[in-house]
């Protein structure tokens, strides 16, 4: 699963079962909670996304924003069968 634009720890965790948006939150050193600020979700319903429960593409924009990860990456993990 080597990719430039997915850092090789965020590819590590991923290959391990964790969500992407776990693996990146926690490559990037944030906490539920502070996501939750950045993003305007709640702790809950990123807990709840992190798990695997389907959410809506505008929740998956705010967290790419509140992440500030490059536009389509989600999407890219998508392709690689990660997300």
């Amino acid at each position: 699963m080597k990719n430039s634009r997915i850092p090789e720890p965020v590819l590590m965790a991923m290959s391990e079962g964790t969500h992407i948006i776990r693996a990146f939150r926690e490559h990037l050193g944030y906490s539920i909670e502070d996501l939750a600020v950045t993003s305007g979700l709640s702790a809950e319903e990123i807990q709840n996304i992190e798990s695997g429960l389907r959410y809506n593409k505008g929740y998956r924009d705010r967290i790419v924003r509140s992440l500030s990860l490059p536009v389509g990456i989600l999407e890219e993990a998508d392709l690689l069968g990660a997300a």
